[in-house]
């Protein structure tokens, strides 16, 4: 016997009547429309989260003296996306301006995490300095 079958578990279908299964297929779509749309919502506040909390590592950054210099642009550019993140919540039920303050954020954060931090002619982290004085 095929595993999972009706005859395995001795159970028989009822027989439905077309109204049966299209109250049944209404049913079920409408379970799985519910369903994508708290999945939606719930990656929405997850993006708006994501920008909130770079925008309080960047804050973390700048007022603990972490970004100096070169730095100190992509901690800016992180700080402004914790507050565009902060803004998508009044606005949720604004389609147009909540996708739009989320892509915002999405591309403060993306360009705050990949903006170069380093300078020609500057040491990086693991090159020796050249300060030390040989004896």
């Amino acid at each position: 016997m095929i595993t999972g079958s009706y005859k395995s578990r001795g159970k028989s279908r009822r027989p439905m009547s077309p109204q049966e299964r299209a109250q049944a297929e209404r049913d079920i779509r409408g379970a799985i429309a519910d369903l994508q749309e708290s999945a939606y919502a719930n990656f929405r506040s997850a993006v708006a989260n994501v920008a909130i909390f770079f925008g309080f590592v960047g804050v973390l950054g700048i007022v603990a003296g972490t970004a100096d210099g070169l730095r100190l642009i992509p901690m800016a550019v992180l700080v402004l996306a914790g507050p565009v993140g902060v803004a998508y919540y009044p606005f949720r039920q604004r389609w147009k301006i909540a996708v739009r303050l989320l892509m915002t954020s999405s591309t403060l954060v993306v360009s705050g995490l990949t903006a170069p931090t380093t300078q020609t002619g500057h040491r990086s982290v693991g090159q020796p300095t050249s300060t030390s004085s040989a004896r």
